[in-house]
């Protein structure tokens, strides 16, 4: 259960009284399991390492808070907005992020197996590494984003915007890109196979490499062999 010491300072201290008590005493591992956070500033906070399992971060404020090496599997951040976020190597299984404005933010070598991006922003972030496995990122804004080596095996990414993404040496088994936007995505030696779907993508260019670009006459792809036969048989 949570530690009633330390949600009394979370919801009393200021980010700069909260990472000074963090930095005196960094023997303490913030105990927050299944604490209501809903609605706070928690911008600039330090949170590193913090256990935070099924936390409710609902409508909270991150700016640039420092989540990384977290536990915060089943945590709920719905509707959370956030800049700049650090969630590296944080355990994110199950976590919740519909409708949440997440750009910025690094979620590199992190597990988000089974986790939620429903109609999330997280634009211009990094996702290098991490684990994506049967992730819901539907209906998602992720321009800009890197999946470089993300493992997004079983991922649901229909009707997705993955404008200008990398996915290099990302692995897509089985995944759904249906009528995702995937225009001068990145797909450097990326692993799909014969169950990952591209039924009505959008997409008139890409990039086999960094620098060896493609284009094609169609904007919209009627089915995944189509698709396949622009991205995988031009080069």
């Amino acid at each position: 259960m949570t530690n009633q010491l330390h949600l009394q300072y979370i919801t009393s201290l200021s980010a700069t009284e909260w990472n000074t008590w963090r930095q005196k005493n960094p023997q303490i591992v913030p105990d927050l399991r299944k604490a209501d956070l809903s609605r706070l500033n928690l911008s600039n906070f330090n949170l590193k390492e913090a256990n935070l399992i099924e936390v409710d971060l609902s409508q909270a404020t991150l700016i640039k808070t420092n989540l990384s090496k977290a536990s915060l599997s089943k945590a709920n951040f719905t509707r959370v907005y956030s800049r700049d976020a650090n969630v590296s190597l944080a355990n994110l299984q199950d976590a919740n992020f519909f409708g949440a404005y997440f750009t910025g933010a690094d979620f590199s070598r992190s597990c988000l197996s089974g986790a939620n991006f429903q109609e999330a922003n997280c634009s211009d972030s990094f996702f290098i590494t991490s684990d994506l496995t049967y992730a819901n990122l539907s209906r998602g804004i992720f321009r800009g984003v890197s999946f470089m080596e993300a493992n997004l095996n079983n991922a649901d990414l229909k009707e997705t915007a993955l404008n200008q993404g990398d996915f290099t040496l990302a692995k897509a088994y089985n995944s759904d890109f249906s009528k995702a936007t995937l225009t001068n995505i990145i797909i450097e030696d990326w692993k799909i196979n014969n169950q990952t779907k591209f039924n009505l993508v959008i997409c008139d260019h890409l990039f086999l490499r960094s620098q060896q670009r493609i284009s094609s006459d169609n904007q919209i792809f009627p089915d995944t062999a189509k698709f396949l036969e622009f991205a995988v048989n031009t080069h």
